[in-house]
């Protein structure tokens, strides 16, 4: 018995060292990545036709709207109330009616982020995500300084071809005491 597993065993790893060899061979085939080491990777959504971007390790998960979430009586309008995801209880917040603007019509595009703070989750809910963004780290606004609501969020500003990419602090908006007022 122990023969035929050392054969099996040594026929996967040839097998796997076969794998390698023609990895290897394929690898100058493959076009260089456009992501370079100095680019900056985060998460873009839109607020209210406003285009911003997150660093992509404060949010933990990206969800489509819960098909039910339960108002709690006596929260703010941006509360938007509790869901129940994968048997974890999830507060679910309307951020853009939190930042001051009409709250976001739920549709196919809308999305939750969920960001985990002090080891509790919330969603936030927004209207869509464009998806991963690579910010040359040379492309940043030195300085810049972005106004009204959102400004106290945005820690940094890229500016590209395409417009000016707001970096939204999850962090700084967990921490801060409205967001953690929700009661009315």
């Amino acid at each position: 018995m122990t023969g035929s597993v050392e054969k099996g065993g040594s026929e996967a790893l040839a097998k796997l060292a076969e794998y390698a060899r023609r990895s290897e061979r394929q690898e100058g085939k493959v076009p260089a990545t456009m992501v370079k080491e100095e680019d900056w990777q985060g998460l873009a959504f839109v607020i209210d036709g406003v285009k911003l971007v997150t660093a992509m390790e404060e949010v933990r998960e990206l969800l489509p709207y819960p098909e039910s979430v339960t108002r709690v009586p006596g929260t703010k309008s941006w509360m938007l109330g509790l869901a129940n995801v994968r048997g974890e209880l999830l507060p679910i917040v309307d951020l853009q009616q939190f930042l001051g603007a009409p709250p976001v019509v739920i549709n196919e595009r809308c999305r939750v982020l969920v960001i985990r703070n002090r080891g509790t989750s919330t969603g936030l809910l927004v209207s869509s995500v464009i998806g991963m963004r690579h910010l040359p780290l040379n492309r940043q606004i030195l300085d810049a300084e972005f106004e009204g609501v959102v400004g106290r969020y945005v820690y940094d500003v890229f500016g590209l071809e395409d417009g000016v990419w707001p970096v939204f602090s999850m962090a700084a908006l967990a921490n801060d005491e409205r967001f953690l007022s929700a009661a009315a």
